[in-house]
């Protein structure tokens, strides 16, 4: 008898530094076969994973420092010991890995590309959740994440990973403001975790209504470059155009980064999810308006769709969204770029005026008359009848010695 999959893709996960951990461990949570890398033992204390799920990369005084290659050395002196714990982690039930790392440190950053290469020799597509810091987060983060971008960004595009999703922490910053620093990050994972999740087990289930399939789901998350995806509640569902405008803002001013060129997707779905009460009133036409409506903001891409039915408590429609095939979030990195050079060329400059603070200066002219004045001192001292005496001292004093 073919087993039942509660899921269209099984996902390993695997996280690399803290915020990467935090993620995986959100998907672990969810039913994800998980494991984490780290060069610090501290930050690996607080992920609640099994501890045989846990792994210490140990590298010089521990920690990375935010500096990339560091990062990157830590990974690679540690293979064998990744590599062993990949294949205890991960066996042939898991169709798909996904890296989750943070793009401010350095462990996570710095040894990404690393990583990824040895992810690659399990044979199975890897997707990136790549996390890009929040606005008050300090210059040499955001100059590492938009470094790091880069290098990821090469790797989609020539099919080293198949997927990149983009994850901006100053979005959720603001969609978020009241949290304290523990419940932020517990929401904020989720909120990362919960829409991708949801998406690949309903588009496992049987429905009396449209089905997204598990091929449908599988082709957006392996058409390459990068993808963003959602999740978006209406309650005035029963106008015609809701549904439509709600998954455009979605898509616009979503969760995850924006400035995304929406006409580059070339892969797309949605799925209504509802309770009964609410799928049998809702107008098809809305459905169908909203299929429309996407697919002109899209530029005509291939776009699929599914409705089903949960328990839904409250009256309302639920849209799930997938997008890929994206280009880089253009505006977002700019932005990132911009600020990352203002701070860094701060911490430049004042690092070049440190030798500036370090001197007495007694206002007695540039460095060659100081000099010269002070080789006169001494002869004028010598000459003296103080310099003629603790000189002649000290000749007596070797004197002595010598007998």
């Amino acid at each position: 008898m073919e087993e039942i999959k509660d899921r269209s893709l099984y996902f390993g996960v695997v996280g690399l530094g803290q915020a990467g951990s935090r993620i995986s461990e959100t998907f672990y949570n969810f039913g994800y076969d998980a494991c984490v890398f780290n060069t610090a033992t501290q930050d690996l204390e607080h992920i609640n994973l099994p501890e045989n799920k846990k792994v210490f990369l140990p590298y010089a005084l521990g920690g990375a420092g935010k500096e990339l290659n560091n990062g990157r050395q830590a990974v690679e002196q540690n293979a064998e010991l990744i590599l062993k714990k990949l294949n205890e982690c991960f066996s042939d039930k898991q169709e798909m890995l996904l890296l989750a790392i943070s793009g401010g440190g350095g462990t996570g950053s710095g040894g990404a590309e690393a990583l990824i290469g040895l992810m690659s020799t399990l044979g199975k597509p890897i997707g990136v959740i790549y996390i890009l810091p929040m606005e008050s987060e300090d210059a040499l983060s955001k100059h590492n994440s938009v470094t790091t971008l880069g290098r990821l960004a090469k790797m989609a595009s020539s099919d080293v990973i198949t997927t990149l999703i983009i994850v901006d922490n100053s979005k959720i910053e603001l969609l978020y403001p009241g949290l304290s620093r523990a419940e932020f990050w517990d929401t904020a994972n989720r909120a990362i975790v919960e829409p991708l999740h949801l998406f690949n087990y309903l588009s496992a289930q049987s429905t009396k209504y449209d089905s997204l399939d598990p091929m449908d789901f599988t082709h957006t998350v392996t058409e390459g470059d990068c993808q963003t995806y959602g999740m978006i509640e209406i309650s005035n569902y029963m106008e015609t155009t809701a549904i439509a405008e709600a998954v455009i803002e979605n898509l616009e001013n979503g969760l995850l980064a924006d400035g995304f060129n929406l006409k580059e997707t070339r892969f797309g779905g949605f799925i209504v999810v509802g309770n009964s009460a609410a799928l049998n009133k809702l107008p098809a036409v809305n459905i169908n308006y909203a299929s429309h409506m996407i697919s002109d903001v899209c530029n005509s891409p291939s776009l699929v769709s599914g409705v089903y039915e949960q328990n839904l408590d409250e009256d309302v429609i639920r849209v799930y969204t997938i997008f890929s095939g994206l280009g880089l979030p253009v505006t977002r990195i700019d932005s990132l770029k911009r600020q990352a050079t203002e701070q860094m060329a701060i911490i430049k400059n004042k690092t070049q005026s440190r030798a500036e603070k370090m001197v007495i200066d007694y206002g007695t002219g540039n460095e060659t008359q100081d000099k010269a004045q002070e080789i006169h001192k001494l002869i004028q001292q010598k000459k003296s009848g103080f310099g003629k005496i603790t000189a002649n001292a000290g000749k007596r004093i070797i004197d002595r010695r010598k007998r």
